[in-house]
């Protein structure tokens, strides 16, 4: 895979501690950026952290965040963090997930439901409405959502997971358009498809043939944060189908 000169770019990865996450992190890390790690747990976290370095990449900036608990002040530390410790924000890839197993909706507790909505749909909004101020000021920003296909197929049993996939398409579409006139920002979405990890395998605990290897999902994603995607907006974009 070429890699997007990513050079200067400070990058937030939210999910950072996952399959895909830390596979977007090391790509984003041997392209050039600085990254801000964010995940729930700091021992994934560390590793991540670990590996980039071992690469040669730029020391990341670990921030622990559960967002099944996060409220507007966690929110707000985290942007009082990227201020004082990297100055600016040139991106945002948001790969946290939170999915409970298949279950019906009738045996959905109100909760779960909750927390996975939170996780899902809610954090992503949250992030990228109290980041705008740096977006905004950075030369070429760029926020990227994880889409999945489940949300425009209504599958019995996929409850919580897929209302908020399907949300939060929808709220990148709005982001998009409220900030149209803004030439050097932009929001898209990116579907990685069915991956080998943890929370694939929660539906499907057997082997699934389907599945690819996180960093399968890596090409658009680093293209939509790199300079030659600056002119793609507003999109939804098929990991497993992406070509230059």
């Amino acid at each position: 895979m070429d890699l997007p000169n990513l050079n200067g770019r400070v990058i937030l990865i939210t999910g950072a501690g996952g399959g895909l996450g830390s596979a977007v992190a090391l790509a984003a890390a041997k392209a050039g950026a600085e990254l801000i790690l964010v995940g729930r747990r700091l021992k994934p976290l560390e590793a991540v952290y670990d590996a980039v370095v071992a690469a040669g990449g730029k020391q990341p900036a670990l921030f622990p965040m559960d967002f099944t608990k996060a409220g507007a002040d966690d929110y707000q530390r985290l942007i009082d963090g990227i201020q004082n410790d990297c100055g600016r924000l040139d991106g945002i890839v948001h790969l946290a997930a939170h999915f409970d197993g298949l279950k019906p909706l009738h045996d959905h507790d109100v909760a779960d439901w909750q927390r996975s909505i939170h996780v899902n749909l809610t954090a992503p909004f949250a992030i990228t409405q109290a980041c705008l101020g740096l977006l905004r000021a950075a030369p070429d920003a760029s926020v990227v959502f994880a889409a999945d296909s489940i949300a425009h197929q209504a599958k019995a049993y996929w409850g919580a997971y897929a209302a908020g996939k399907c949300g939060i398409e929808t709220l990148s579409n709005i982001f998009a358009a409220e900030n149209r006139h803004v030439e050097n920002l932009r929001f898209n979405a990116v579907d990685p498809g069915p991956l080998t990890t943890s929370l694939r395998k929660k539906a499907f605990p057997s082997n699934d043939p389907h599945a690819a290897p996180p960093e399968s999902a890596v090409a658009p994603i680093l293209y939509l944060l790199g300079p030659e995607g600056r002119e793609v907006r507003g999109q939804r974009i098929d990991a497993q189908g992406f070509s230059v």
